[in-house]
């Protein structure tokens, strides 16, 4: 369901784009101090997004370090080390890939899935324990989710604001106190999670068609071909963006603030007509950690 979180990189200027790889390596190193490297494997955008937008609602610059790793070991790359946000967002893309594989496996009885919660368990009550309130959670509305999904709800806000609600209290750690700040982050979280499951579900639409899996837009015998190009699809998801937008304009960023709009204003649209136009219709998007930033002219 993640991976709808791209950066434009032909949108940034040549230091902002140093900067969002750093927080990029700065949690995929992050991630590995945890102890788990599968979750490095599944390291995507949507986290690093998170890291940076609560990164900069905090005072100070970021510190970063030039290290080489496994992905660029003769070229050393700037990573952001020692920042309560981006350590954060490490731990929470460990206790969503986990959570994930464990939907899954109850889901599909998955082996694979049980394999890779089998790597990362380790990492996984790590992360649990420092952010008991968050796995808490996650898990919660997971469940929810799973129950309206196995009774075949076919209200795609219902089901959407369930995912919604993940990320609305992911975006709203407790190392934030500011109440205003929490305000517009738990509200920017919300519509940017809704904004996803909607995207996603409207994504997968051939492929759960083909395989008889459950979506929000199927639902009671619908059909793709039934269900794509409808306007009101495309208003829901530029109601939600604009929503992510004004979350965005209340927010004191104390840094990157050119970052994380481009990001918003740009990339998010983007995604949005290249999904609904069909150009990366069912794609998957796997990527592996240190691919997305060895390149500065990359796609």
């Amino acid at each position: 369901m993640f991976g709808y979180v791209t950066v434009a990189k032909n949108q940034l200027t040549e230091d902002e784009y140093k900067m969002f790889c750093a927080y990029y390596c700065g949690v995929c190193r992050a991630t590995a101090a945890q102890g788990s490297q599968a979750a490095r494997l599944a390291l995507s955008y949507d986290i690093t997004f998170l890291a940076i937008v609560l990164s900069s609602v905090l005072d100070g610059a970021p510190q970063t370090v030039s290290k080489g790793c496994a992905a660029h070991p003769i070229k050393k790359r700037e990573s952001v080390l020692n920042d309560p946000a981006v350590d954060y967002a490490a731990a929470v893309g460990v206790l969503l890939s986990y959570l994930k594989l464990a939907d899954d496996r109850r889901d599909d009885r998955s082996f694979k899935a049980a394999a890779g919660m089998a790597v990362m368990h380790s990492a996984y009550r790590r992360a649990g324990k420092r952010y008991g309130a968050e796995s808490d959670m996650i898990k919660w509305q997971l469940d929810i989710l799973s129950s309206l999904e196995e009774s075949g709800c076919g209200s795609v806000d219902e089901t959407a604001d369930a995912f919604a609600k993940i990320l609305e209290g992911l975006f709203t750690p407790p190392f934030i106190e500011d109440e205003p700040t929490r305000r517009a982050l738990a509200w920017l979280g919300y519509n940017l999670g809704r904004w996803i499951y909607i995207i996603d579900a409207y994504n997968d639409m051939d492929r759960d068609f083909g395989e008889g899996a459950y979506n929000p837009f199927l639902a009671g015998g619908k059909t793709p071909q039934e269900q794509k190009g409808l306007p009101e699809t495309e208003l829901s998801l530029t109601f939600t963006l604009e929503n992510i937008a004004s979350a965005f304009e209340l927010i004191d960023f104390k840094k990157n603030k050119s970052i994380i709009g481009k990001m918003i204003y740009t990339s998010l649209k983007a995604k949005q007509r290249s999904v609904l136009s069909g150009e990366d219709a069912g794609a998957r998007k796997i990527v592996f950690a240190g691919m997305r930033c060895a390149r500065r002219n990359e796609g």
